[in-house]
Protein backbone atom coordinates (compact mmCIF):
# COMPACT_ATOMS: atom_id res chain seq x y z
CA UNK A 1 0.00 0.00 0.00
CA UNK A 2 2.94 2.25 0.85
CA UNK A 3 6.81 2.06 0.45
CA UNK A 4 8.57 1.04 3.26
CA UNK A 5 9.88 4.08 5.17
CA UNK A 6 13.49 4.27 6.56
CA UNK A 7 13.89 2.97 10.17
CA UNK A 8 14.64 5.76 12.65
CA UNK A 9 14.32 6.27 16.30
CA UNK A 10 11.52 7.63 17.93
CA UNK A 11 12.05 9.17 21.11
CA UNK A 12 10.38 10.93 23.88
CA UNK A 13 9.76 14.51 23.69
CA UNK A 14 12.38 16.28 25.61
CA UNK A 15 11.86 19.80 25.01
CA UNK A 16 8.61 22.21 25.34
CA UNK A 17 7.29 22.58 21.63
CA UNK A 18 7.07 26.04 19.52
CA UNK A 19 3.77 24.91 18.41
CA UNK A 20 1.71 21.88 19.14
CA UNK A 21 1.06 21.73 15.03
CA UNK A 22 4.82 21.22 14.67
CA UNK A 23 4.93 17.81 16.76
CA UNK A 24 1.93 16.56 15.34
CA UNK A 25 3.57 16.78 12.02
CA UNK A 26 6.69 15.09 12.97
CA UNK A 27 4.98 12.47 14.68
CA UNK A 28 2.64 11.73 11.66
CA UNK A 29 5.51 11.20 9.53
CA UNK A 30 6.82 8.88 11.47
CA UNK A 31 3.51 7.24 11.46
CA UNK A 32 3.60 7.22 7.77
CA UNK A 33 6.81 5.18 7.58
CA UNK A 34 5.39 2.63 10.59
CA UNK A 35 2.41 1.94 8.62
CA UNK A 36 4.41 1.12 5.41
CA UNK A 37 6.29 -1.38 7.56
CA UNK A 38 3.43 -2.87 8.86
CA UNK A 39 1.39 -3.41 5.35
CA UNK A 40 4.37 -3.94 3.14
CA UNK A 41 5.07 -2.87 -0.32
CA UNK A 42 2.69 -1.20 -2.90
CA UNK A 43 3.58 -3.71 -5.72
CA UNK A 44 2.35 -6.70 -3.49
CA UNK A 45 -0.86 -5.72 -2.28
CA UNK A 46 -3.29 -7.63 -3.25
CA UNK A 47 -7.24 -6.83 -4.18
CA UNK A 48 -9.93 -8.72 -2.67
CA UNK A 49 -11.71 -8.71 -6.48
CA UNK A 50 -14.62 -11.16 -5.40
CA UNK A 51 -15.64 -8.98 -2.39
CA UNK A 52 -14.48 -4.84 -3.86
CA UNK A 53 -15.97 -4.73 -7.04
CA UNK A 54 -18.47 -1.83 -6.41
CA UNK A 55 -16.32 1.35 -8.00
CA UNK A 56 -16.70 5.03 -6.73
CA UNK A 57 -19.23 7.12 -8.51
CA UNK A 58 -17.23 10.26 -10.14
CA UNK A 59 -18.48 12.54 -8.01
CA UNK A 60 -18.33 10.62 -4.29
CA UNK A 61 -15.12 11.28 -2.32
CA UNK A 62 -11.93 9.88 -3.05
CA UNK A 63 -11.50 6.80 -0.81
CA UNK A 64 -9.56 7.65 2.80
CA UNK A 65 -5.92 5.42 2.76
CA UNK A 66 -4.70 4.32 6.19
CA UNK A 67 -1.84 6.55 6.32
CA UNK A 68 -4.18 9.77 5.23
CA UNK A 69 -6.59 8.47 8.23
CA UNK A 70 -3.33 8.47 11.05
CA UNK A 71 -2.46 11.80 10.10
CA UNK A 72 -6.34 13.14 10.85
CA UNK A 73 -6.05 11.57 14.09
CA UNK A 74 -2.68 13.18 15.19
CA UNK A 75 -4.00 16.33 13.86
CA UNK A 76 -7.70 16.25 15.29
CA UNK A 77 -7.92 13.45 18.10
CA UNK A 78 -9.00 15.57 21.48
CA UNK A 79 -7.55 12.71 23.60
CA UNK A 80 -3.59 12.28 21.66
CA UNK A 81 -3.70 16.27 21.98
CA UNK A 82 -4.27 16.24 25.52
CA UNK A 83 -1.14 13.94 26.24
CA UNK A 84 0.85 15.90 24.44
CA UNK A 85 -0.13 18.53 26.33
CA UNK A 86 0.35 16.63 29.50
CA UNK A 87 4.04 16.12 28.13
CA UNK A 88 4.37 19.65 27.65
CA UNK A 89 3.57 20.28 31.09
CA UNK A 90 6.23 17.68 32.95
CA UNK A 91 8.87 18.84 31.08
CA UNK A 92 7.86 23.00 31.63
CA UNK A 93 7.79 21.52 35.40
CA UNK A 94 11.07 19.83 35.03
CA UNK A 95 12.74 22.51 33.63
CA UNK A 96 11.04 24.92 36.16
CA UNK A 97 12.55 22.74 39.06
CA UNK A 98 16.08 22.50 37.65
CA UNK A 99 15.89 26.61 37.51
CA UNK A 100 14.56 27.01 40.88
CA UNK A 101 18.31 26.15 41.92
CA UNK A 102 20.31 28.52 39.49
CA UNK A 103 21.71 31.37 41.63
CA UNK A 104 19.64 34.08 42.15
CA UNK A 105 20.49 38.11 42.25
CA UNK A 106 18.96 40.36 45.12
CA UNK A 107 18.95 43.48 45.40
CA UNK A 108 17.54 45.99 48.10
CA UNK A 109 17.74 49.88 48.39
CA UNK A 110 16.16 51.93 51.23
CA UNK A 111 16.53 55.31 53.41
CA UNK A 112 16.11 55.95 57.43
CA UNK A 113 15.20 58.96 59.53
CA UNK A 114 16.12 58.46 63.28
CA UNK A 115 15.51 60.33 66.31
CA UNK A 116 17.73 60.23 69.54
CA UNK A 117 17.64 61.61 73.27
CA UNK A 118 20.82 62.39 75.21
CA UNK A 119 22.04 64.49 78.01
CA UNK A 120 24.74 67.23 78.37
CA UNK A 121 25.98 69.24 80.95
CA UNK A 122 24.17 72.03 79.47
CA UNK A 123 20.46 69.67 79.23
CA UNK A 124 18.75 67.58 77.24
CA UNK A 125 19.69 67.06 73.17
CA UNK A 126 18.00 65.60 70.40
CA UNK A 127 20.51 64.13 68.35
CA UNK A 128 19.34 63.29 64.37
CA UNK A 129 20.64 60.04 62.20
CA UNK A 130 20.14 59.90 58.59
CA UNK A 131 21.31 57.12 56.33
CA UNK A 132 20.76 55.67 52.72
CA UNK A 133 21.59 52.19 52.10
CA UNK A 134 21.87 49.94 49.09
CA UNK A 135 22.41 46.27 49.08
CA UNK A 136 23.22 43.65 46.54
CA UNK A 137 23.58 39.82 46.74
CA UNK A 138 24.18 36.93 45.27
CA UNK A 139 22.41 33.58 46.57
CA UNK A 140 23.12 29.63 45.11
CA UNK A 141 22.38 26.25 47.28
CA UNK A 142 24.92 23.66 46.36
CA UNK A 143 23.96 20.00 45.53
CA UNK A 144 25.63 19.10 48.83
CA UNK A 145 22.94 21.85 50.48
CA UNK A 146 25.51 24.35 51.35
CA UNK A 147 23.79 27.55 51.00
CA UNK A 148 25.97 30.65 50.32
CA UNK A 149 24.92 34.11 50.02
CA UNK A 150 27.24 36.82 48.69
CA UNK A 151 25.59 40.12 50.03
CA UNK A 152 27.88 44.06 49.68
CA UNK A 153 26.13 46.92 51.28
CA UNK A 154 26.81 50.29 50.46
CA UNK A 155 25.67 53.06 52.71
CA UNK A 156 25.96 56.98 53.04
CA UNK A 157 25.15 58.45 56.85
CA UNK A 158 24.59 61.77 58.08
CA UNK A 159 24.78 62.51 62.19
CA UNK A 160 24.06 65.12 63.90
CA UNK A 161 25.76 64.81 68.20
CA UNK A 162 27.19 66.78 70.92
CA UNK A 163 30.93 66.82 70.04
CA UNK A 164 31.16 68.98 73.11
CA UNK A 165 29.43 67.57 76.80
CA UNK A 166 29.66 70.94 78.30
CA UNK A 167 27.23 72.64 75.34
CA UNK A 168 24.26 72.11 73.90
CA UNK A 169 25.58 72.50 70.42
CA UNK A 170 25.02 69.76 67.70
CA UNK A 171 27.65 69.05 65.21
CA UNK A 172 26.88 67.49 61.59
CA UNK A 173 29.29 64.59 60.97
CA UNK A 174 28.84 63.39 57.30
CA UNK A 175 27.90 61.82 55.00
CA UNK A 176 30.22 58.95 55.91
CA UNK A 177 30.19 56.45 53.44
CA UNK A 178 30.54 52.76 54.69
CA UNK A 179 30.73 49.81 52.70
CA UNK A 180 30.77 45.84 54.12
CA UNK A 181 30.83 42.60 52.11
CA UNK A 182 29.99 39.48 53.44
CA UNK A 183 30.16 35.88 52.52
CA UNK A 184 27.74 33.61 54.58
CA UNK A 185 27.50 29.97 54.29
CA UNK A 186 25.05 27.42 55.74
CA UNK A 187 25.26 23.72 55.85
CA UNK A 188 22.89 21.30 57.07
CA UNK A 189 24.36 18.12 58.50
CA UNK A 190 21.21 16.39 59.37
CA UNK A 191 17.75 17.36 57.51
CA UNK A 192 18.51 19.09 53.99
CA UNK A 193 22.10 18.13 53.76
CA UNK A 194 23.29 15.96 51.02
CA UNK A 195 22.25 15.42 47.08
CA UNK A 196 19.46 13.28 48.02
CA UNK A 197 17.37 15.71 49.88
CA UNK A 198 18.53 18.37 47.88
CA UNK A 199 17.87 17.37 44.51
CA UNK A 200 14.69 15.28 45.63
CA UNK A 201 12.22 17.92 43.87
CA UNK A 202 14.35 18.27 40.73
CA UNK A 203 14.63 14.55 40.48
CA UNK A 204 10.68 13.92 41.10
CA UNK A 205 10.14 16.26 38.43
CA UNK A 206 12.48 14.52 35.86
CA UNK A 207 11.46 11.28 36.52
CA UNK A 208 7.51 12.79 36.52
CA UNK A 209 8.58 14.10 33.12
CA UNK A 210 10.35 10.82 31.56
CA UNK A 211 6.71 9.26 32.79
CA UNK A 212 4.52 11.87 30.80
CA UNK A 213 6.84 11.34 27.93
CA UNK A 214 6.60 7.54 27.80
CA UNK A 215 2.90 8.12 28.09
CA UNK A 216 3.35 10.26 24.72
CA UNK A 217 4.83 7.11 23.08
CA UNK A 218 2.48 5.02 24.65
CA UNK A 219 -0.63 7.03 23.76
CA UNK A 220 0.69 7.34 20.11
CA UNK A 221 1.28 3.71 19.31
CA UNK A 222 -2.33 3.34 21.32
CA UNK A 223 -3.69 5.70 18.40
CA UNK A 224 -2.29 3.85 16.09
CA UNK A 225 -3.96 0.71 17.18
CA UNK A 226 -7.30 1.91 17.51
CA UNK A 227 -7.40 4.34 14.24
CA UNK A 228 -6.33 1.04 12.18
CA UNK A 229 -8.92 -1.57 14.04
CA UNK A 230 -11.34 1.17 13.34
CA UNK A 231 -10.36 1.92 9.60
CA UNK A 232 -9.43 -2.16 9.11
CA UNK A 233 -13.34 -2.83 10.83
CA UNK A 234 -14.82 -0.44 8.51
CA UNK A 235 -13.15 -1.81 5.25
CA UNK A 236 -15.19 -5.11 5.98
CA UNK A 237 -18.26 -3.31 6.90
CA UNK A 238 -18.08 -1.99 3.53
CA UNK A 239 -17.12 -5.18 1.79
CA UNK A 240 -19.69 -7.43 3.37
CA UNK A 241 -22.06 -4.89 2.26
CA UNK A 242 -21.10 -4.91 -1.05
CA UNK A 243 -21.23 -8.95 -1.12
CA UNK A 244 -24.87 -8.40 0.42
CA UNK A 245 -25.56 -6.03 -2.42
CA UNK A 246 -24.56 -8.36 -4.87
CA UNK A 247 -26.88 -11.25 -3.28
CA UNK A 248 -29.75 -9.07 -2.76
CA UNK A 249 -29.00 -8.41 -6.55
CA UNK A 250 -28.65 -12.02 -7.72
CA UNK A 251 -31.95 -13.15 -5.39
CA UNK A 252 -33.54 -10.49 -7.00
CA UNK A 253 -32.78 -11.99 -10.66
CA UNK A 254 -33.33 -15.28 -9.76
CA UNK A 255 -36.73 -14.59 -8.24
CA UNK A 256 -37.54 -12.62 -11.33
CA UNK A 257 -36.65 -15.90 -13.49
CA UNK A 258 -38.34 -18.21 -11.18
CA UNK A 259 -41.54 -16.38 -11.90
CA UNK A 260 -41.41 -15.98 -15.60
CA UNK A 261 -40.86 -20.07 -15.47
CA UNK A 262 -43.56 -20.39 -13.22
CA UNK A 263 -45.89 -18.41 -16.09
CA UNK A 264 -44.75 -20.57 -18.48
CA UNK A 265 -46.16 -23.62 -16.46
CA UNK A 266 -42.06 -25.40 -16.00
CA UNK A 267 -41.22 -24.11 -11.79
CA UNK A 268 -43.63 -25.03 -9.20
CA UNK A 269 -44.78 -22.29 -6.73
CA UNK A 270 -43.08 -23.86 -3.85
CA UNK A 271 -39.89 -23.44 -5.75
CA UNK A 272 -40.71 -19.95 -6.24
CA UNK A 273 -41.60 -18.91 -2.92
CA UNK A 274 -38.21 -20.51 -1.88
CA UNK A 275 -36.85 -17.55 -4.03
CA UNK A 276 -38.97 -15.12 -2.30
CA UNK A 277 -38.01 -16.24 0.90
CA UNK A 278 -33.97 -16.23 0.35
CA UNK A 279 -34.41 -12.52 -1.30
CA UNK A 280 -37.03 -10.96 1.78
CA UNK A 281 -34.09 -12.76 3.76
CA UNK A 282 -31.17 -11.18 2.25
CA UNK A 283 -33.02 -7.68 2.27
CA UNK A 284 -33.44 -8.16 6.04
CA UNK A 285 -29.54 -8.99 5.78
CA UNK A 286 -28.86 -6.25 3.92
CA UNK A 287 -30.54 -3.33 6.28
CA UNK A 288 -27.69 -5.12 8.95
CA UNK A 289 -25.03 -4.74 6.82
CA UNK A 290 -26.16 -1.17 6.02
CA UNK A 291 -26.67 -0.10 10.06
CA UNK A 292 -22.65 -2.33 10.96
CA UNK A 293 -21.06 0.11 8.12
CA UNK A 294 -22.72 3.26 9.59
CA UNK A 295 -21.62 2.48 12.86
CA UNK A 296 -18.11 1.79 12.17
CA UNK A 297 -18.04 4.90 9.61
CA UNK A 298 -18.61 7.28 12.96
CA UNK A 299 -16.46 4.74 15.00
CA UNK A 300 -13.87 5.95 12.59
CA UNK A 301 -14.84 9.87 12.45
CA UNK A 302 -14.70 9.95 15.88
CA UNK A 303 -10.83 8.79 15.95
CA UNK A 304 -10.31 11.07 13.48
CA UNK A 305 -12.61 14.24 15.17
CA UNK A 306 -14.69 14.59 12.45
CA UNK A 307 -18.54 14.89 12.84
CA UNK A 308 -21.24 12.61 12.19
CA UNK A 309 -22.37 14.10 8.98
CA UNK A 310 -19.06 13.50 7.39
CA UNK A 311 -18.80 10.36 8.54
CA UNK A 312 -20.99 8.98 5.92
CA UNK A 313 -18.41 10.26 2.88
CA UNK A 314 -15.58 7.84 4.73
CA UNK A 315 -14.60 5.23 2.19
CA UNK A 316 -11.41 2.79 2.28
CA UNK A 317 -9.70 1.88 -0.25
CA UNK A 318 -9.92 -1.29 -2.42
CA UNK A 319 -7.22 -3.24 -1.82
CA UNK A 320 -5.81 -5.06 1.02
CA UNK A 321 -1.84 -5.40 2.14
CA UNK A 322 0.08 -8.32 2.45
CA UNK A 323 0.05 -10.02 6.40
CA UNK A 324 3.08 -9.77 8.12
CA UNK A 325 5.05 -12.82 9.12
CA UNK A 326 4.79 -14.42 12.77
CA UNK A 327 7.77 -12.91 14.73
CA UNK A 328 9.27 -14.95 17.29
CA UNK A 329 8.18 -14.73 20.92
CA UNK A 330 11.03 -16.07 22.90
CA UNK A 331 13.23 -12.25 22.54
CA UNK A 332 10.25 -10.30 22.49
CA UNK A 333 9.26 -11.58 25.91
CA UNK A 334 12.89 -11.10 26.88
CA UNK A 335 13.03 -7.35 25.66
CA UNK A 336 9.19 -6.58 26.78
CA UNK A 337 10.45 -4.42 29.91
CA UNK A 338 12.60 -2.24 27.88
CA UNK A 339 10.64 -1.71 25.37
CA UNK A 340 7.59 -1.29 26.31
CA UNK A 341 6.71 2.27 26.76
CA UNK A 342 3.68 1.91 29.21
CA UNK A 343 6.41 -0.51 31.97
CA UNK A 344 9.26 2.65 31.08
CA UNK A 345 6.58 5.24 32.05
CA UNK A 346 5.67 2.91 35.22
CA UNK A 347 9.42 2.55 36.57
CA UNK A 348 9.75 6.11 36.09
CA UNK A 349 6.76 6.35 38.38
CA UNK A 350 8.71 4.41 40.82
CA UNK A 351 12.05 6.39 40.36
CA UNK A 352 9.79 9.27 41.57
CA UNK A 353 8.30 7.18 44.80
CA UNK A 354 11.82 6.23 45.67
CA UNK A 355 13.31 9.72 45.85
CA UNK A 356 9.97 11.13 47.55
CA UNK A 357 10.33 7.78 49.97
CA UNK A 358 14.34 9.11 50.76
CA UNK A 359 12.84 13.04 51.07
CA UNK A 360 10.40 12.26 53.86
CA UNK A 361 12.84 10.23 55.72
CA UNK A 362 15.96 13.29 55.49
CA UNK A 363 12.82 15.47 56.45
CA UNK A 364 12.08 12.89 59.17
CA UNK A 365 15.68 14.13 60.67
CA UNK A 366 16.59 17.12 63.76
CA UNK A 367 17.81 20.22 61.80
CA UNK A 368 21.48 20.74 62.73
CA UNK A 369 23.32 23.45 60.78
CA UNK A 370 26.58 24.85 60.90
CA UNK A 371 26.60 28.49 60.14
CA UNK A 372 29.39 31.19 58.98
CA UNK A 373 30.49 34.21 57.22
CA UNK A 374 33.32 36.29 56.51
CA UNK A 375 33.21 40.15 55.69
CA UNK A 376 35.10 43.01 55.31
CA UNK A 377 34.24 47.15 55.89
CA UNK A 378 35.70 50.28 54.99
CA UNK A 379 34.61 53.93 56.22
CA UNK A 380 35.53 57.09 54.55
CA UNK A 381 34.72 60.46 55.36
CA UNK A 382 36.24 62.78 53.32
CA UNK A 383 34.38 66.06 53.90
CA UNK A 384 34.51 65.30 57.89
CA UNK A 385 35.87 67.64 60.17
CA UNK A 386 37.92 64.40 61.81
CA UNK A 387 41.35 64.03 60.73
CA UNK A 388 42.38 60.65 59.81
CA UNK A 389 38.96 59.11 59.17
CA UNK A 390 39.12 59.48 55.64
CA UNK A 391 42.24 56.60 56.19
CA UNK A 392 41.92 52.93 56.83
CA UNK A 393 43.73 52.11 60.39
CA UNK A 394 46.45 50.10 60.03
CA UNK A 395 46.31 50.29 56.52
CA UNK A 396 43.67 47.57 56.47
CA UNK A 397 40.10 47.34 56.21
CA UNK A 398 37.92 46.09 59.33
CA UNK A 399 36.97 42.32 59.23
CA UNK A 400 34.02 40.33 60.05
CA UNK A 401 34.07 36.76 61.10
CA UNK A 402 31.26 34.34 62.69
CA UNK A 403 31.00 30.61 63.52
CA UNK A 404 28.37 29.01 65.01
CA UNK A 405 26.09 25.46 65.04
CA UNK A 406 22.01 26.17 65.05
CA UNK A 407 19.59 22.87 66.28
CA UNK A 408 16.19 22.22 65.78
CA UNK A 409 14.42 19.18 67.54
CA UNK A 410 10.62 18.79 66.86
CA UNK A 411 8.60 18.74 69.90
CA UNK A 412 6.21 15.55 68.06
CA UNK A 413 7.40 13.49 65.39
CA UNK A 414 4.23 11.58 64.84
CA UNK A 415 3.70 13.98 61.66
CA UNK A 416 7.14 13.48 59.96
CA UNK A 417 6.72 9.53 61.01
CA UNK A 418 3.27 9.74 59.33
CA UNK A 419 4.93 11.18 55.98
CA UNK A 420 7.85 8.71 56.19
CA UNK A 421 5.17 6.20 55.96
CA UNK A 422 3.24 6.92 53.21
CA UNK A 423 5.74 7.61 51.06
CA UNK A 424 7.30 4.41 51.61
CA UNK A 425 3.59 3.26 50.72
CA UNK A 426 3.22 5.04 48.29
CA UNK A 427 6.44 3.80 46.93
CA UNK A 428 6.09 -0.01 47.56
CA UNK A 429 2.89 0.38 46.02
CA UNK A 430 4.32 1.93 42.87
CA UNK A 431 7.01 -1.14 42.51
CA UNK A 432 3.42 -3.39 42.95
CA UNK A 433 1.60 -2.21 39.64
CA UNK A 434 5.24 -2.04 37.83
CA UNK A 435 5.22 -6.12 38.50
CA UNK A 436 1.57 -6.06 37.61
CA UNK A 437 1.85 -4.66 34.53
CA UNK A 438 4.49 -6.80 33.69
CA UNK A 439 2.97 -9.77 34.16
CA UNK A 440 -0.02 -8.49 32.22
CA UNK A 441 2.15 -7.34 29.00
CA UNK A 442 3.41 -10.76 29.14
CA UNK A 443 0.45 -12.51 29.25
CA UNK A 444 -0.93 -10.47 26.65
CA UNK A 445 2.04 -10.84 24.39
CA UNK A 446 1.69 -14.43 24.62
CA UNK A 447 -1.93 -14.39 24.10
CA UNK A 448 -1.66 -11.85 21.19
CA UNK A 449 1.23 -13.87 19.96
CA UNK A 450 -0.90 -17.48 19.69
CA UNK A 451 -4.11 -14.88 18.33
CA UNK A 452 -1.35 -14.10 14.86
CA UNK A 453 -0.59 -17.49 14.45
CA UNK A 454 -3.81 -18.89 14.32
CA UNK A 455 -5.38 -16.23 12.22
CA UNK A 456 -2.07 -16.45 9.91
CA UNK A 457 -2.90 -20.52 9.77
CA UNK A 458 -6.54 -19.87 9.06
CA UNK A 459 -6.10 -17.35 6.50
CA UNK A 460 -5.36 -19.93 3.36
CA UNK A 461 -7.92 -22.56 4.43
CA UNK A 462 -10.67 -19.69 4.15
CA UNK A 463 -9.51 -18.64 0.94
CA UNK A 464 -9.69 -22.30 -0.20
CA UNK A 465 -12.74 -23.07 0.97
CA UNK A 466 -14.36 -19.64 -0.31
CA UNK A 467 -13.05 -20.91 -3.44
CA UNK A 468 -14.67 -24.28 -3.38
CA UNK A 469 -17.79 -22.92 -1.84
CA UNK A 470 -18.02 -20.39 -5.12
CA UNK A 471 -17.29 -23.54 -7.82
CA UNK A 472 -20.44 -25.19 -5.80
CA UNK A 473 -22.81 -22.55 -5.82
CA UNK A 474 -21.80 -22.11 -9.72
CA UNK A 475 -22.34 -25.44 -10.40
CA UNK A 476 -25.32 -25.69 -8.33
CA UNK A 477 -26.71 -23.00 -10.75
CA UNK A 478 -25.79 -24.86 -13.65
CA UNK A 479 -27.75 -27.79 -12.48
CA UNK A 480 -30.67 -25.89 -11.59
CA UNK A 481 -30.48 -24.29 -15.26
CA UNK A 482 -30.74 -28.29 -16.41
CA UNK A 483 -33.35 -29.22 -14.18
CA UNK A 484 -30.82 -31.57 -12.23
CA UNK A 485 -31.05 -29.78 -8.66
CA UNK A 486 -33.77 -27.68 -7.15
CA UNK A 487 -33.55 -24.31 -5.78
CA UNK A 488 -33.21 -25.15 -2.20
CA UNK A 489 -30.03 -26.68 -2.72
CA UNK A 490 -28.87 -23.95 -5.08
CA UNK A 491 -29.75 -21.32 -1.73
CA UNK A 492 -27.90 -23.32 0.50
CA UNK A 493 -24.85 -23.41 -1.53
CA UNK A 494 -25.11 -19.60 -2.24
CA UNK A 495 -25.47 -18.79 1.15
CA UNK A 496 -22.80 -21.19 2.31
CA UNK A 497 -20.56 -19.04 -0.36
CA UNK A 498 -21.41 -16.25 0.67
CA UNK A 499 -20.36 -16.87 3.96
CA UNK A 500 -16.93 -18.57 2.76
CA UNK A 501 -16.04 -15.12 1.38
CA UNK A 502 -17.06 -13.04 4.35
CA UNK A 503 -14.77 -15.81 6.50
CA UNK A 504 -12.32 -15.35 4.07
CA UNK A 505 -12.45 -11.70 4.17
CA UNK A 506 -13.06 -11.42 8.19
CA UNK A 507 -10.31 -13.83 8.71
CA UNK A 508 -7.55 -12.02 6.83
CA UNK A 509 -8.44 -8.37 8.97
CA UNK A 510 -8.33 -10.09 12.24
CA UNK A 511 -5.26 -11.54 11.29
CA UNK A 512 -3.79 -7.77 10.12
CA UNK A 513 -4.96 -6.74 13.61
CA UNK A 514 -3.79 -8.63 15.55
CA UNK A 515 -0.20 -8.17 14.41
CA UNK A 516 -1.13 -4.60 15.36
CA UNK A 517 -1.88 -5.45 18.63
CA UNK A 518 1.16 -7.50 19.30
CA UNK A 519 3.48 -5.01 17.78
CA UNK A 520 1.89 -2.11 20.45
CA UNK A 521 1.58 -4.74 23.52
CA UNK A 522 5.53 -5.47 22.95
CA UNK A 523 6.38 -2.02 22.43
CA UNK A 524 7.61 -1.52 18.98
CA UNK A 525 5.30 -0.50 17.22
CA UNK A 526 6.97 3.45 16.90
CA UNK A 527 10.69 2.17 18.29
CA UNK A 528 12.18 2.65 15.08
CA UNK A 529 10.71 6.44 14.31
CA UNK A 530 11.84 9.53 15.72
CA UNK A 531 9.50 12.80 17.18
CA UNK A 532 11.85 15.62 17.58
CA UNK A 533 10.15 18.81 19.30
CA UNK A 534 12.44 21.31 18.87
CA UNK A 535 13.08 23.76 22.04
CA UNK A 536 10.67 26.54 22.52
CA UNK A 537 7.89 28.35 23.99
CA UNK A 538 4.74 26.52 25.53
CA UNK A 539 2.24 26.67 22.73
Amino acid sequence: MFAPAASATFTAMRRVPPSFDRAVVALRFGLFGLLGLLVGNPASAQTIHDASSTTPAADSPPPLAPEHALALALEANPSFRATLFDAVSARASADSASAARMPTFVTNTNGAYREGMSASQAGALRTRDRSFANTLGLRYTTDLGTVLALDIVNTTAWREINRDNSTSALSLIGPTHTTTATVTARQPLLRGGGRDAVLSAQRQADARAESADNDTISSASQLVVDVLTAYWELWYAQRALEVQREAVALASRQLEDARQKQRLGTLAAADVLRFATEEASLRETLSQAEATSTTRSLDLARLLGMSASEAASLQTVATFPDLPSLPVLAPMLDALRASSPSLRALEADVEAARVAAIAAVNAARARLDLTGSVGAAAVWAPNDAFTGVAQWPGGRPAFIGTVGLELELPLVSSVRAAQRATAQANLDAAEARYEAEAMRLEASLASEHASFESTLARVDLTQSTASVSEELATAERARVTLGTSTPTVLVQAQQAARESRLRSVRTRVDSMLSSVRFANVSGVLLARFELEVPEGVTP
